[in-house]
């Protein structure tokens, strides 16, 4: 026989019983769905939080100060910059703010830096209009794009050269404070970086210290020399601190990250694959009853001069086709599923020790300051594996009863009603 002769006899085996025949596709269906949509989405979540994490280096750290009772302060930043391994050292202050309009209020992060070392920092930061603020300008910022373009209906845009009013928290009974600035630049939309969403972020100068009496630091960033610096330069921050600091690296927090994607993967895939040998199970019933139902068939088969090898292929062919089938269509929704899971799960959601969290607070976004989506990662071996294991798993749960059927006497098979 031909390939296209057992390619039409098994498929019209198939056509003959829709009902059975599709029930059994659609647990394949389900089980390579299920192996794409989950193996893709969190190799897509851990490659976002890769991308998050390089926007910054794997050579630069956060410190942080754990307590207000012991900031960070200059002669701290001169004891961190003299370590072996340090190459730059970048103090900061941070404060929780809100932009009010009315009975709304937009949520915003207001961080004093040394603008110089902005783009530095942050790599691939760039500007849509304006540049970067004075170092002795007090009263200036830089505004993220989600507070100058904010969704529509939302809040009013906040363009060039225009006030925006922050309003602080309430410590009284008194009015909160407020404070006003003039925006000198706007920034392109980049994202969220570690702990912080620059796109709802403003960035003023240190000078601006003064305008909050803020004599001490929130924190600093320290770049190392090299990634191969970066553990002794932790080591020599966290002895000299002791408990009044933590430190945040960014390697160290890549490789915690994608250890824990690459064990969900596994332990994902596992359950697809696991919903695969369910359906087999499946398959290895549907052909042990095609089996019974077409004794008589066999028989004939076998009287017109049929080989067992024959028969059995045949009935190999069947469970073949019935795996290409589940296999094509579980890949395609299973590639849809994954894009609709990263579009509906923050990718990567975390808040550094005492942060405000600005409750109550609106964002110009969906997943709030700290989140966002992501998308899935196809790789070729994904989709090879996807279209591939399915149909093993479906010749291997017909071989037994394809073997049974070629083992059959053929004058016993004439006489079976």
């Amino acid at each position: 026989m031909k390939v296209a002769d057992y390619y039409h006899m098994a498929f019209k085996a198939l056509k003959d019983r829709r009902l059975r025949s599709s029930l059994t596709v659609l647990g394949i269906v389900i089980g390579s769905a299920l192996i794409v949509a989950l193996v893709a989405s969190t190799s897509g979540l851990s490659a976002s939080v890769k991308a998050q994490i390089e926007k910054v280096g794997v050579t630069t750290l956060s410190v942080v100060s754990t307590s207000a009772r012991t900031p960070i302060t200059d002669d701290d930043l001169a004891v961190v910059r003299d370590m072996a391994g340090v190459k730059d050292v970048i103090p900061y202050f941070s404060r929780r703010l809100s932009i009010n309009y009315g009975s709304n209020s937009l949520s915003v992060n207001l961080v004093g830096l040394e603008q110089e070392k902005l783009q530095s920092l942050y790599k691939g930061l760039t500007f849509a209009e304006g540049s970067i603020v004075d170092g002795y300008d007090p009263t200036s910022v830089v505004v993220g794009s989600a507070i100058a373009s904010p969704p529509a209906d939302t809040f009013p845009p906040v363009g060039m050269n225009e006030m925006v009013v922050l309003q602080g928290t309430s410590t009284g009974a008194g009015a909160p404070p407020s404070y006003s600035f003039i925006v000198r630049g706007i920034l392109e939309p980049y994202g969220a970086v570690g702990f912080t969403n620059l796109d709802e972020t403003l960035f003023t100068s240190m000078a601006a210290r003064t305008i909050f009496s803020i004599k001490y630091y929130s924190g600093m960033y320290v770049i190392a020399e090299s990634p191969e610096t970066v553990d002794s330069v932790v080591t020599s921050i966290q002895n000299y601190f002791g408990g009044n600091a933590r430190v945040f690296s960014s390697s160290a927090l890549l490789q915690t990250v994608q250890s824990i994607t690459g064990q969900l993967t596994i332990f994902l895939g596992g359950v697809a694959v696991v919903t695969l040998v369910v359906a087999a199970v499946g398959i290895t019933n549907t052909m042990f009853v095609s089996v019974m139902e077409r004794t008589r068939e066999i028989g004939i088969l076998k009287a017109l001069g049929y080989k067992p090898r024959q028969i059995m292929s045949l009935f190999l062919w069947e469970a073949a086709l019935t795996g290409v089938i589940g296999s094509i269509f579980g890949t395609l929704v299973g590639t849809g599923l994954s894009f609709f899971l990263g579009g509906g799960i923050p990718s990567f959601s975390f808040r550094p020790p005492g942060a405000p969290a600005g409750a109550g607070a609106k964002t110009s976004t969906a997943t709030g300051p700290y989140g966002g989506s992501y998308s899935p990662v196809f790789s070729a071996e994904l989709m090879i594996f996807s279209l591939t294991f399915p149909i093993a798993i479906a010749v291997l749960a017909g071989l037994y009863p394809a073997w049974r059927a070629s083992r059959m006497n053929a004058v016993t098979a004439l006489k079976y009603e």
